[in-house]
């Protein structure tokens, strides 16, 4: 096979993706008030299938652009509808469904008859013929017809079939994972497109801590609070920027998914950085909350570690180190758990000692 050539991120695609800022921070305030201590699991599930509801329609227009989009009229008029159905998504997403509900999934009903046309239209002339192009039809017709039937039937029974619609979309084309051809995807464009979307979400949480950053400049939380994600940040940059090989054939279905359970994480740590300052959070419940997502973060960044460069191929030893050092850390984190300070001390022991260990494997 010939050297992949990167498809370069058009401005048109950035343009898109800051509707998702704000469909971010829509999907944050979801949980940003905490009850009885703590956090409705309910409400939780709520805030999970939203991130998947929303993050599945990203992933096909930015799939159907990396795969065949070419700035043809097709592809420009495609990502502006897009771009005018999340808009009205975004502002639609809350935990009062009932009264959104026909909105929201208007707004995915427009989203996903879109891209159906895109991927009929924008594929070729007999895109039947493809088996990605098959795949990927197949999949946003069923979801199509289900939020179709949902939004006839109306919240009390159509909500059901919204949501399956969506879970659809987001989990069939691992059921067609072998007719997806690792050679029409351009794996550097992809892996671009999934760190803005991560660089978002840091961002979220970079705006929600402000409110720690007043009086003396060198306050200790506010500090131990950017280096814990300063450092965060560090050990997914060193991962994707470093070790991973960008110049290889594959599906890039284990950065995809894995991608969408860091946004999980990261959003989930973002509120729990938020509750530090709400006296009526469980102190066991917010270091279970923080230590539990950081811990989801770094196994999705051990899973990206398959599109190592050969001479930096992980092995257990260095899982070992990982888990270990998040262990120190969570284990302080509960001891400390009583102060701010104290909590966000031992979470920033781990970011900073993964931060060094992969800068140090890195340098080999």
């Amino acid at each position: 096979m010939k050297k992949i050539e990167a498809k370069p991120v058009s401005m048109l695609e950035l343009f898109y993706d800051l509707i998702f800022v704000y469909a971010i921070s829509r999907i944050t305030a979801m949980i940003h008030h905490p009850v009885g201590g703590g956090l409705a699991l309910g409400t939780y599930g709520e805030f999970i299938i939203a991130i998947i509801l929303v993050m599945q329609l990203w992933l096909y227009q930015t799939l159907y652009i990396n795969r065949f989009g070419c700035s043809r009229l097709v592809d420009t008029v495609g990502l502006m509808i897009s771009m005018y159905a999340a808009i009205y998504l975004a502002n639609n997403i809350n935990t009062t469904w009932v009264t959104t509900f026909q909105s929201f999934n208007s707004a995915m009903l427009l989203t996903v008859g879109n891209l159906l046309w895109q991927y009929l239209c924008g594929t070729g002339k007999q895109p039947w013929r493809g088996r990605d192009e098959r795949a990927f039809i197949v999949t946003l017709l069923v979801e199509f017809i289900a939020i179709l039937a949902g939004l006839l039937l109306g919240y009390r029974y159509g909500i059901y079939l919204c949501v399956l619609g969506g879970m659809v979309g987001f989990l069939m084309p691992l059921a067609f994972f072998r007719l997806f051809e690792s050679a029409k995807v351009n794996f550097p464009h992809l892996v671009e497109r999934l760190s803005l979307i991560i660089i978002i979400s840091f961002g979220e949480a970079l705006v929600n801590v402000t409110q720690y950053f007043h009086g003396a400049l060198w306050a200790p939380l506010p500090l131990l609070i950017f280096v814990f994600l300063a450092a965060l940040f560090g050990c997914y940059i060193i991962q994707i920027e470093q070790l991973q090989d960008y110049y290889q054939y594959t599906r890039g279905f284990v950065a995809m998914y894995s991608h969408v359970v860091m946004i999980m994480s990261l959003l989930t740590i973002t509120v729990g950085l938020v509750y530090l300052a709400h006296d009526s959070v469980s102190r066991l419940f917010l270091v279970g909350m923080l230590t539990g997502s950081l811990l989801v973060f770094y196994l999705c960044l051990m899973c990206n570690a398959i599109y190592n460069q050969a001479e930096h191929r992980i092995e257990g030893s260095h899982i070992g180190w990982v888990l270990a050092l998040w262990l120190v850390g969570s284990l302080l984190a509960f001891v400390w758990q009583n102060s701010n300070v104290g909590l966000m001390a031992g979470l920033t022991i781990t970011n900073v000692g993964e931060l060094l260990m992969m800068w140090r494997f890195a340098s080999k």
